[in-house]
């Protein structure tokens, strides 16, 4: 038996040391993630103002991102020493998603963004792409404890920086200019969300093994950790018609506090190769991070907007100790 990194197993530290010379250092692993992200407040990206006689309605339109695909890769190493063992992974997820609101009757159109609400142009149809990019790295050290035979705990410390990226292009078409005067004309608008931070993590991985041998064996897994970061916001808004008209937003960068919350929980299992000199594990999951107030951009209704973002879905996980 050895200690492996990212998911402890069931050796005692007497094992571990008197394994020292066939024991695995280092391990490999490699994540497919099929994540969800949302910011439900910042969905609402335009109004439908529907007027019918004396009788107004108004109607927020949401947006919905979609599912997509990304990936995280780990390299670790066990010092061997006192039972410590060292980790680095990088998280690379990316989606983008569009939405299209049509001309209906009886109804205007009006931008929630903030520049083009500046501009008092109304569109007849619009558009908007939003484009999201997670890119994040986290540097752990840890030391696995076994309250039990089939309970390991890896408490941790580390580092945790990276960036999160987005932007969104929306367009407008048949512009009625100053909410008076219909024409063919478009205008563009471009908005961009960039946050970057750095700062320490915390956290525990837990295994519970249920059933198989010494050697391999099913477990259920449950692995938390929270991390307080300083982050800078840079956010801008620029919008352009073919009259030409431009308007913009200038707000100041932020440099504020970011909390960020993860849970990863699910099934395992694990497999000796090789007399115990390696070690095969596999595990899939549900995983959610939770970034507060990590939408900055303004908006005409709330301005300035503190939204949090919500990664969540299905991660699989596999790993190689040699």
């Amino acid at each position: 038996m050895f200690l492996s990194v990212g998911q402890p197993l069931y050796a005692t530290l007497d094992q571990i040391k008197n394994a020292e010379g066939d024991a695995p250092r280092f391990s490999l692993s490699a994540d497919f993630l099929y994540w969800y992200p949302s910011e439900e407040i910042a969905s609402i990206w335009a109004d439908e103002i529907a007027s019918v006689g004396n009788t107004k309605s108004w109607k927020a339109q949401g947006f919905d991102f979609k599912w997509d695909y990304g990936f995280r890769l780990g390299l670790g190493y066990n010092l061997v020493y006192d039972g410590w063992d060292i980790a680095f992974y990088w998280t690379w997820f990316r989606t983008d998603t569009t939405h299209t609101l049509s001309s209906k009757p009886n109804v205007t159109l009006r931008p929630e963004f903030f520049a083009a609400f500046l501009s008092f142009d109304t569109p007849k149809s619009m558009s908007a792409n939003w484009d999201l990019f997670f890119n994040m790295f986290d540097l752990e050290l840890g030391r696995c404890f076994w309250p039990s035979k089939n309970v390991s705990l890896r408490p941790f410390l580390g580092i945790k920086g990276g960036w999160i990226n987005q932007s969104i292009h929306a367009k407008y078409y048949d512009l009625i200019v100053d909410s008076l005067f219909p024409t063919t004309l478009s205008a563009k608008e471009e908005l961009e969300n960039d946050f970057w931070g750095i700062g320490p993590v915390g956290g525990v991985n837990s295994v519970w093994k249920m059933f198989g041998s010494a050697s391999k064996f099913f477990n259920l897994f449950g692995d938390f950790s929270v991390a307080t970061m300083w982050g800078s916001w840079s956010c801008s808004d620029v919008y352009k018609s073919q009259l030409p008209k431009t308007s913009s937003v200038n707000t100041n960068d932020s440099a504020l506090g970011a909390l960020m919350f993860r849970g990863f929980a699910g099934v395992g299992w694990d497999i000796d190769l090789y007399q115990k000199r390696s070690h095969f594990a596999l595990k899939i999951g549900y995983e959610m991070q939770l970034w507060l107030n990590q939408l900055r951009i303004a908006t005409f209704q709330l301005q300035r907007l503190h939204d949090d973002l919500t990664l969540q879905g299905l991660t699989l996980n596999c790993r190689l100790d040699f």
